[in-house]
Order: structure tokens, then sequence, then C-alpha cells
């Protein structure tokens, strides 16, 4: 078992770090306690293995948007092993993880401090998740409107096919314009492909006919 505290700087203090740093630690079995700083970071006291040390300063590295000021982001976690010489004011014992606020509370203030935080989390969680909701719905809207200006292209290319026969064919070309204008008749997007492929061939079998 080792101590170690861990230093984190970043937009830490406001957005209910403390709370999701005890979640994590007590989830990993770590005993030890959190508490904010005078210079806006977050101190950490943790007494574990260095497997599940490692594995927990990865899980509290949490990365938001450095422009949100109500966005959880972590920038950097400064590590100091004790005896070294970051290693400072340390509790006097490592039982359970908790959250150090610093001033005398009853069981009923720590507890409504502590609902609050949690609910802090589940507010940040999601709000994350509405923005990644958000951002699927523009993809799939993204990929409706390539859709649309793919049929549309092929539209055009076709138009410009049928103009092409139709003067090389100077004979047939009311055919081929009767076959257009029903072409652009077409409004379910879903069967322009094959609509376009039989009226093609009808096309290709009127040419032949004519020859």
């Amino acid at each position: 078992m080792i101590r170690t505290r861990l230093v984190v700087e970043g937009n830490i203090q406001g957005v209910s770090y403390r709370a999701l740093v005890k979640q994590i630690a007590r989830g990993l079995g770590i005993k030890g306690l959190v508490r904010n700083l005078g210079d806006g970071g977050v101190e950490i006291f943790c007494e574990c293995n260095k497997e599940v040390l490692q594995n927990f300063v990865k899980m509290i590295d949490r990365k938001g948007d450095p422009g949100e000021p109500f966005s959880l982001n972590v920038e950097k976690i400064n590590i100091y092993n004790e005896g070294e010489k970051g290693y400072v004011n340390p509790p006097a014992q490592f039982k359970t993880f908790e959250v150090d606020y610093k001033i005398k509370l009853n069981p009923f203030q720590k507890e409504s401090i502590e609902k609050s935080e949690i609910g802090g989390l589940v507010l940040v969680d999601t709000r994350d998740e509405v923005r990644g909701s958000r951002e699927d719905i523009k993809g799939v809207r993204d990929e409706v409107k390539g859709s649309r200006e793919d049929v549309k292209a092929m539209h055009q290319d076709m138009n410009k096919r049928f103009d092409w026969v139709a003067e090389k064919y100077g004979d047939i070309g009311a055919g081929i314009i009767s076959i257009k204008d029903d072409l652009k008749e077409l409004k379910n997007m879903g069967n322009d492909v094959k609509e376009m492929k039989n009226l093609f061939a009808k096309l290709v079998n009127h040419i032949v006919k004519e020859k």
C-alpha cells in the first residue's frame, strides 16, 4: 500500500468534482479524502496499491469544454508520493474516503451538501448526453441532405445523357423527350434509381428498334 497526494488543476471547483472523486475512490476501495484548495485546485489524498492508483488517476482525469464555465475540465494532475517534497498536510488517519469541507458540519448539513453535488453530477451527465444526441441528429440530417444532393446530381446527369442522345438521334427525339418528362414525375426518392434504370433500358430498346 502507498500513500499519495494528488493536486488537480483545471475548472474543477463548483462543478461537483469532489463528489465525483469520492464516488470513484469508494468504488475502488481507496481510503483518504478530497478537498478544495484556495487557488482553485483540488487536493486528494489516497491510500491504495499502485495499480489501483493508476486506474483512479485515469478515471478522475475528466475532460470538458474549456470555453464553458460550468464544464468540468481537468487540465493537469500532479502526483506526490509519501516522502516526496510535494507530499504535505496529509490527514491524520486514512479511514474511508470522505470530502473535507474544511468546516465543521452536522450530519444533516453534510448530507445536504453531498446531495446537491451529486445532483450537479447528474445534470452534467445529462447535458453531455443531450449534446451528444444533438450531434447525432445533426449527422443524420447531413447524411440525408447529402443523399438528396446525390439524387439531384443523378437526375441532372441523366437529363444531360437524354439531351445528348436526343441531339444525336434527331428522328427519335420526341420519344426521348417523352421518357425524360416521365422521369421528372418520379416523386419517391427511394425508387428513383430503379425507375431510372428501367427508363434507360426502354430508351436503349427504342434506339435499337429505330436502327
